[in-house]
């Protein structure tokens, strides 16, 4: 997919198929199963579903090589336009653990080949090149429903 017709397709789900930004998990905490304990900063949600059930998880972790915490979160908000435009995409959350400045992204997909294509595409690229290489892992959960993945992560 190339960054003119990601964006195309932004612009699109903006305006017809209501890309929103949801308050509902914002400011919560997650707690991974390795313990490692992340705060929600933003989460972008595509609101028209193309009829899936549960789809696809992935989760994104890595550190950043440079900058600080403030102006990554920023920096972040460059690739929404070529995300929210990706195909197969319905949502992703945010997130940093302050203590040891891991950043994680936990997407939902429609399907599990959208993500195989998500992770070699452009923009996951481009994350790749801003962190540091031996900190970045995957992982992918099929058939996984996000709000109840992430109801199931977050700490009380």
């Amino acid at each position: 997919m190339t960054a003119i017709f990601g964006i195309f397709r932004y612009v699109y789900n903006l305006i017809l198929s209501g890309l929103t930004f949801p308050q509902k998990y914002h400011g919560k905490m997650v707690r991974m199963e390795d313990g490692v304990t992340f705060h929600i900063f933003r989460h972008m949600h595509l609101k028209s579903g193309n009829g899936y059930s549960n789809g696809a998880v992935f989760i994104v972790r890595f550190k950043f090589r440079k900058f600080s915490h403030k102006t990554n979160m920023r920096l972040s908000k460059i690739p929404i336009l070529l995300i929210a435009g990706f195909p197969g995409f319905m949502d992703k959350i945010w997130m940093i653990d302050w203590k040891t400045d891991c950043w994680q992204g936990v997407y939902q997909f429609e399907n599990v080949g959208a993500i195989e294509k998500y992770k070699k595409s452009f923009i996951l690229k481009i994350m790749n090149k801003r962190a540091q290489s031996d900190t970045i892992s995957y992982l992918i959960l099929p058939d996984q429903a996000f709000n109840v993945y992430l109801d199931d992560i977050i700490s009380s």
